[in-house]
């Protein structure tokens, strides 16, 4: 049986998360402060490590780190503020397998904790979009026509300086969407840098 510890300062969240997981069977402890996760993880075997970024002065991603040190193997899934894509990337980094925005969609939660570990796989080609027609995506379709595969194809396929490209399968659809949105500005200055000097000419 899959057994998660959660470790969180905000009971709200804490309360809710473990109450749905615990409604369907799972195993789950909760420590409200980093020392009860250790002490938790250094006597029972967890097969995942749920951890707010809000907790105590260290901030989650350290307390991952403590955490995994002592719990060989485990699948670390961080919640983290919408928007904060320094954590995400610091996420990724450590090794984690999904980062979840808050407040906690429990519907992702779940899927990553019942879907199985798998190896990785090499990536198939991104074709090559063009920047005009990156520039010119709206915001509904953004949010309501492009789906995920898409949302990642659009990031890859052009030098936007983002370091976690290689990393985007891990990440949720919001931080998804908010990156689109970087990389369509970025193609639309693109754009304005390239016309500036004809339109400067005509005159």
């Amino acid at each position: 049986m899959k057994r998660i510890l959660l470790v969180g300062q905000d009971p709200q969240i804490c309360h809710s998360v473990a109450g749905t997981l615990s409604g369907l069977g799972f195993g789950i402890d909760v420590a409200y402060d980093r020392r009860t996760g250790l002490f938790l993880a250094d006597r029972r075997n967890y097969t995942h490590l749920v951890v707010d970024d809000e907790i105590d002065d260290a901030g989650g991603i350290s307390v991952f780190h403590q955490l995994s040190a002592v719990q060989q193997g485990v699948t670390g899934i961080p919640l983290t503020a919408a928007g904060n894509l320094n954590t995400v990337v610091s996420a990724i980094e450590a090794g984690v397998r999904r980062v979840l925005a808050k407040p906690v969609d429990h519907c992702q939660l779940i899927s990553v904790i019942t879907t199985a570990s798998h190896s990785q796989t090499t990536m198939p080609p991104v074709p090559r979009a063009t920047i005009p027609s990156i520039a010119s995506l709206s915001i509904r379709e953004i949010h309501e026509s492009l789906s995920v595969d898409q949302l990642i194809s659009i990031i890859r396929s052009v030098d936007y300086p983002f370091a976690g490209k290689e990393r985007l399968e891990h990440f949720d659809r919001d931080t998804l969407e908010r990156v689109v949105h970087l990389v369509c500005r970025w193609c639309r200055q693109k754009l304005n840098a390239r016309t500036a000097p004809e339109q400067l000419t005509a005159v």
